[in-house]
């Protein structure tokens, strides 16, 4: 991961946050020029992300020496030691809570979107991530996706056109014909002829409508495993990627995986993953 400004900005504000020039317990014992060693090590295993910003983080609170085998995407069991660590205590104490969140929190993401991913490999299904991340941490949430092998749908509004159920509930009210779908999907080829278009559909009959059009790719949202069956079977020729989502857990993704499905987006990669959990001791 190539450290840009934006997340040295972001580490110095989770830094800032954590007060880490008022460390009155470092400072009230007279250890923080002490040079100590310490091992950064797994309490669970995963898949690991983030190593590089951790390392960032360490270095923004003065030197240090970084001793790691690892790399980001490499699979570790309980009780791995990932880093090893030599500075003076106020360096390392005052990294120590900001860097283990960032790296739980994005090994977290790789480790449960790499779930997924495996889930499906047999099929060629490609999971997505969504923008529901968390404010300010989008780049790096998605990052972590992709360490985890899945995909990346649009990072921001300004990406591809993704036409949702709010939108075609505005149009319909200004349109009042029964092909909103067709007119919505022609308007904007015609305004933006290269973008990618995702059209968000919700029952049979905009399904019929889509398929006079031919988006890029159509998105069945929360749609039931027999009706999604009942839609392809309507598709004589692939002429766009399907895309299945809206609260798929493990279970509903088993069930819907051998319908013939291109790719599943799913937002609990990213808002709902839980952490690994990593700890730091002193040698």
């Amino acid at each position: 991961m190539k450290i840009t400004p934006d997340f040295k900005t972001l580490i110095a504000q989770a830094l800032k946050e954590d007060s880490i020039k008022c460390d009155f317990t470092t400072f009230g014992l007279g250890i923080k020029d002490l040079k100590i060693k310490a091992v950064l090590f797994a309490q669970q295993e995963g898949m690991l992300c983030g190593l590089d910003i951790t390392k960032e983080i360490f270095k923004a609170c003065g030197e240090v020496k970084w001793q790691s085998d690892f790399k980001d995407g490499m699979c570790f069991k309980k009780g791995c030691k990932i880093v090893y660590l030599e500075a003076k205590a106020g360096t390392i104490l005052a990294a120590e809570r900001v860097a283990l969140n960032f790296l739980s929190h994005l090994s977290g993401i790789t480790t449960l979107t790499n779930t997924f991913v495996k889930l499906v490999k047999q099929k060629k299904i490609k999971i997505y991530d969504t923008r529901k991340t968390t404010p300010g941490l989008r780049k790096l949430e998605k990052y972590a996706v992709k360490i985890g092998g899945g995909y990346n749908h649009r990072f921001n509004l300004s990406g591809s056109i993704m036409i949702k159920d709010n939108h075609i509930h505005v149009f319909r009210k200004e349109y009042l014909k029964d092909d909103y779908i067709v007119q919505m999907v022609k308007r904007l080829k015609k305004k933006y002829s290269r973008r990618e278009i995702v059209l968000e559909v919700h029952d049979l009959k905009e399904w019929i409508q889509a398929m006079q059009v031919n988006p890029d790719v159509v998105m069945l949202d929360n749609w039931n495993p027999e009706d999604i069956k009942t839609a392809l079977k309507m598709l004589k020729k692939r002429i766009f990627e399907v895309e299945i989502s809206g609260n798929i857990d493990f279970g509903k993704l088993k069930k819907i995986s051998s319908l013939g499905i291109d790719r599943v987006s799913l937002g609990s990669i990213t808002h709902s993953a839980p952490i690994v959990d990593f700890s730091l001791e002193i040698l």
